[in-house]
């Protein structure tokens, strides 16, 4: 059945193009009625801009171009879905290409609509590229993508065994969830390189966070500082009324803490990692308006029946409230935490992990405003493409260089002075 339609398409592409041409008199057509069956936008004040410069009926692909912006557009009927790592067994996505003096901008339509399903954007300076990527709704493959995601890529051009590569240095994300038509739930993230390793890894970072049932989901699936031999991972909830095993960390499961299937423990942070040669877990979870706190420090050794325990302990500290976890109660664990172990470097960083979750549970409840850099693909969402280049055509100096100090600040925290720069806990 699909074959039926791309034949029509095939043959309807021909007839209006004839007719565009006047090798048909049958009928009349512009050249916005052919640029239309390939998704091209065409400004009908300024036809006179616009040329073709080559068309197949065959397999349908155009080449047109603009002289105005000296923009060139290509476009062409495919059972490949590139932008989406997804090949299909028939034609019926439409991909395009635009390329500006500027940027390129990559698309992918189902043939006949008129959204997009993944559109890409592409600015370049140097050996650096800074992406720009937002994928719609969709059902390509085997999954149904009910969701809006927004993505900012930083990424370095390079040669690798004789082959000109891509190395993901930085990645943000976030993305809006709806259900019948109604926003729902959120999703960002945050993280440095990606699966390949075309070039030494330094210091890694990757966290997320979801609002989800009315809740901030805060965690940390990867924080590495190797000169300060930091490893951090970890989990907050605001409140535990979800899926609990949906949002865990990687190499972290929640039927490792039993306490999390304590009905009267409303809200939990976890985390778990290594300082040197010490192992560190650590529990904290909300009942009433108490916080219970487990903490467990061991150092490694290699007999592992002769385990080198330094701190085994739980604590009992009231808080303010019933219900979810707060801000104000957060900042009241923190405290209590750097009062009993004022010197211990583990706490130091899940305080910085902790106040983290904290404002975002401000945030969530409107009690401050998000703090939002021109990187932050919050901000770009529900912006068209048009905007974002607009912006970043007037701005390429500054937000290349941000980019470059967010990657630079997470993964080379400090100076050449050895002084601490963002990441490095502060000592209380």
């Amino acid at each position: 059945m699909y074959q039926d339609k791309i034949d029509y398409l095939k043959r309807a592409i021909k007839r209006t193009y004839k007719r565009y041409t006047g090798e048909r008199t049958d009928g009349e057509a512009s050249l916005k009625d052919v640029a239309n069956y390939f998704n091209i936008p065409i400004d009908e004040s300024r036809l006179e801009d616009y040329s073709i410069n080559r068309i197949d009926f065959n397999v349908p692909s155009i080449e047109l171009a603009d002289k105005q912006t000296n923009t060139t557009y290509i476009s062409a009927y495919t059972y490949n879905a590139n932008l989406l790592n997804y090949s299909d067994g028939q034609v019926r996505f439409n991909s395009l290409l635009s390329v500006t003096p500027t940027h390129k901008i990559e698309s992918l339509y189902y043939i006949g609509d008129e959204t997009p399903i993944i559109e890409k954007m592409t600015f370049n300076d140097g050996e650096f590229d800074l992406v720009f990527e937002r994928e719609f709704a969709n059902s390509v493959g085997s999954f149904i993508n009910n969701d809006i995601q927004f993505a900012v890529r930083y990424l370095q051009q390079l040669n690798h065994n004789g082959r000109n590569v891509q190395q993901h240095l930085l990645t943000r994300i976030y993305k809006d969830s709806y259900r019948d038509g109604k926003h729902t739930d959120s999703f960002e993230q945050f993280y440095t390189y990606g699966i390949n390793h075309y070039v030494k890894y330094k210091d890694t970072q990757d966290k997320y966070a979801y609002i989800k049932n009315n809740g901030v989901i805060y965690g940390i699936n990867e924080f590495e500082q190797k000169d300060n031999h930091y490893i951090l991972r970890g989990i907050c909830f605001e409140n535990t009324n979800v899926n609990l095993s949906d949002y865990f960390p990687l190499n972290m499961h929640p039927d490792n803490y039993s306490s999390l299937s304590d009905k009267k423990n409303t809200s939990a942070m976890i985390f778990n990692g290594f300082v040197g040669d010490c192992k560190h877990s650590i529990e904290i979870y909300k009942s009433d308006i108490a916080a219970h706190i487990k903490y467990y420090v061991e150092k490694r050794c290699f007999d592992t029946s002769n385990r080198d325990i330094i701190v085994n302990q739980e604590l009992d500290l009231p808080l303010l409230n019933t219900g979810d976890i707060s801000n104000e109660e957060v900042q009241i664990i923190i405290n209590a935490l750097n009062s009993q172990y004022s010197d211990d470097e583990f706490i130091n960083l899940i305080s910085s992990e902790l106040s983290t979750f904290g404002k975002k549970i401000d945030v969530r409840k409107g009690i401050v405003e998000e703090e939002n850099d021109m990187l932050s693909p919050k901000l770009f969402i529900n912006q068209s493409f048009n905007e974002i280049a607009k912006l970043i055509d007037e701005n390429k100096d500054e937000i290349f260089k941000l980019a470059s100090e967010q990657f630079n600040a997470i993964t080379s925290p400090t100076s050449e002075k050895g002084q601490a720069k963002v990441l490095k806990p502060k000592n209380n």
